[in-house]
């Protein structure tokens, strides 16, 4: 039997968030209120044992995962860390870098905010929602692959983890964008998702307990 639980974390805010600039597989460093958050984030969770901490490749997924770590106090021994490619965030293409406010008067951004169905990666010469998340899930089994259980950190971006958390939920992934069902992940917000199999060649249950939960920095 296999029981995780997952605290899925968003990186703190970065240059290019803070300029409301499109970021994806292009990256920018954490501003001063970025590093902030995740000290917070990581005071908060100081008590919560961690068998290992999980970050994408990118920098500011990185830095933010190793400040929480730093904060823990919840075990005598070094936590564990470790990158995973599948957890980098959305490659965006040409539009990576572009003002957000520039990008929303084009017609061929329409369909990747809101009639997703219609999204055409080509456009943009980035990647597809289906394919950010296989890598996403083919990276969380590659995680519970190595362990049992306990709780484990993963630090991530807020479209991939936006996405992945409302499809391995049973939401429809046309949907995870909408506002209503599953609001935009702020920066280092955190989301708790559990993981129970039972037998060894059955894949098992995920449950959200916790979604974009931002007490801790208010």
């Amino acid at each position: 039997m296999k029981e995780i639980n997952f605290y899925l974390i968003r990186h703190g805010e970065t240059e290019w968030n803070k300029q409301n600039l499109m970021q994806g597989a292009k990256d920018s460093p954490l501003t001063e209120q970025g590093i902030n958050g995740a000290k917070i984030t990581g005071n908060y969770l100081s008590m919560v044992p961690f068998v290992a901490a999980y970050s994408s490749t990118q920098k500011r997924a990185m830095d933010t995962r190793d400040l929480i770590v730093a904060a823990n106090h919840a075990t005598t021994t070094s936590i564990p860390c470790a990158t995973h490619c599948g957890l980098c965030e959305m490659n965006f293409g040409i539009w990576e870098g572009q003002e957000v406010s520039y990008l929303k008067s084009l017609p061929e951004f329409q369909p990747y905010l809101t009639d997703l169905a219609r999204f055409d990666s080509q456009v943009n010469q980035g990647e597809h929602y289906l394919d950010v998340y296989a890598r996403m899930r083919q990276a969380l089994f590659d995680i519970i692959a190595t362990h049992d259980s306990g709780n484990i950190l993963i630090v991530s971006h807020g479209t991939a983890l936006r996405l992945l958390i409302h499809v391995i939920s049973g939401g429809d992934w046309t949907q995870h964008r909408d506002e209503i069902l599953r609001p935009k992940l702020l920066n280092t917000s955190i989301s708790l998702l559990n993981y129970r199999q039972s037998y060894p060649n059955q894949i098992g249950q995920f449950t959200l307990q916790q979604y974009n939960q931002v007490i801790h920095l208010t």
